[in-house]
């Protein structure tokens, strides 16, 4: 048997936006099926100091979701074919063609990645805009060392990565021992870690965990008008149109003049940014505060009690929400999710010109000023008209649930 023999090349044909910006790239190679042991332990190996691992190896597993149910499709391995070429490009390419391009669309995929190293910079950027692009992909990746993790442009395209739905985590006993038994050409034998294995697991996760947590990802522009333009729809980009998603940008103003803490969220696969917003908030020592959120989408009805719930735990918080739009706000119980913030003391409100343009100021990477859409201010009073009649039909639905309260009968 000979496990790390390749297949045939494979052209790489026009990819969508989400596969390498439709660059053409040269031929790439087809996954390995099986590696060598002695290629997973030198390059697997969770090491503070690797010298001398120069590649990248992925092994990847890709699940079909039918049914909330995953059923495994195909698994394999990659690595770095040239100084252009990474593993996770490669991916991209042959996922793109050999699946996308292949089985019916509107399929589902859990994909899953066991990385010799976390993805550079540029690679990183590349799988955000491919899951942007992708709506039907969720992807975790589990890393054996963290590349150049001291350099502040590669820490911010990790959280790039992570705020486009990437679950990301360092490779502990369990991914190791995965990775051993389904990818590696093992001949029966099991899987022998090395010492300070646990060690260098918490070192690279804290590590990881403070790159993630880190002060915030900034916005690109072209993110911020495509995302925050309260228009009813916005303009195609060549000639297509993208769905808009849900961003958070918080800013949380300290006390004893420290700085202020910011944020910017988006919705993860089956977590949305309201609820991951909560999860950070519950993590810190919050007491008279005030915290300040532009959204994109008003919440939904479950995130809406949830924001509602998390007043209530923490009644001296002042929480204003602006929104540049509102979700399914003709239905009911998207209006009765609505009305649950303002019973709960929360401050809802529409963005208008000094909302956008104090979210660009402090959330999004740009030196140049921001320069309004066409009716702005005309589509906001429009959205706070509509904000503001259903603020009305909930105030009248609770005189209304007042009244027909019934006494009972007096106490003798």
């Amino acid at each position: 048997m000979q496990p790390q023999t390749e297949g045939p090349r494979t052209g790489m044909d026009s990819a969508c936006m989400g596969c390498c910006h439709r660059k053409p790239y040269s031929p790439i190679r087809n996954p390995i099926k099986m590696l060598y042991q002695r290629t997973f332990y030198f390059h697997f190996k969770n090491l503070h100091y690797a010298n001398g691992r120069n590649n990248t190896f992925l092994c990847y597993e890709v699940n079909r979701v039918q049914c909330d149910e995953l059923v495994p499709l195909c698994q394999g391995v990659f690595r770095k074919e040239s100084s252009h070429l990474h593993a996770e490009v490669c991916f991209l390419s042959w996922f793109h063609t050999q699946v996308l391009e292949v089985l019916p669309p509107g399929e589902r995929y859990s994909i899953t990645w066991y990385v010799s190293w976390s993805p550079c910079n540029k690679c990183a950027e590349k799988v955000a805009w491919f899951l942007d692009t992708h709506s039907n992909l969720s992807l975790a990746i589990f890393s054996s060392r963290l590349y150049y993790f001291w350099k502040p442009d590669y820490q911010d395209k990790l959280r790039r990565l992570n705020q486009a739905g990437a679950h990301m985590a360092a490779m502990d006993f369990p991914e190791f021992k995965k990775c051993w038994d389904k990818f590696v050409d093992n001949d029966g034998k099991s899987f022998r870690p090395w010492k300070r294995l646990k060690i260098n697991f918490r070192s690279q996760d804290s590590r990881l965990r403070k790159i993630l947590r880190s002060p915030v990802s900034l916005l690109r522009e072209d993110i911020f008008y495509l995302q925050y333009n309260n228009r009813h729809r916005v303009e195609p980009v060549q000639h297509r149109y993208y769905q808009r998603k849900t961003y958070l940008c918080y800013q949380l103003e300290q006390h004893n003049d420290q700085q202020p803490l910011k944020g910017c969220l988006q919705n993860k696969k089956g977590k949305h940014a309201e609820i991951l917003f909560i999860d950070e908030m519950r993590s810190l020592e919050l007491g008279q505060m005030r915290i300040t959120c532009y959204l994109t989408w008003s919440p939904c009805p479950n995130c809406a009690q949830e924001l509602a719930a998390f007043k209530m735990d923490h009644p001296d918080l002042v929480l204003h929400i602006y929104t540049s739009r509102l979700y399914f706000h003709w239905r009911r119980q998207y209006q009765e999710g609505l009305c649950s913030l303002w019973r709960s003391g929360i401050q809802v409100d529409i963005m208008d010109l000094p909302q956008f343009t104090d979210c660009w100021i402090n959330f999004v990477n740009s030196q140049s000023p921001f320069w309004p859409w066409n009716n702005l201010e005309k589509n906001s009073w429009c959205i706070q008209r509509r904000l503001q009649r259903i603020k009305s039909r909930g105030l009248q639905d609770l005189t209304n649930d007042l009244g027909n309260l019934q006494l009972g009968p007096p106490l003798s």
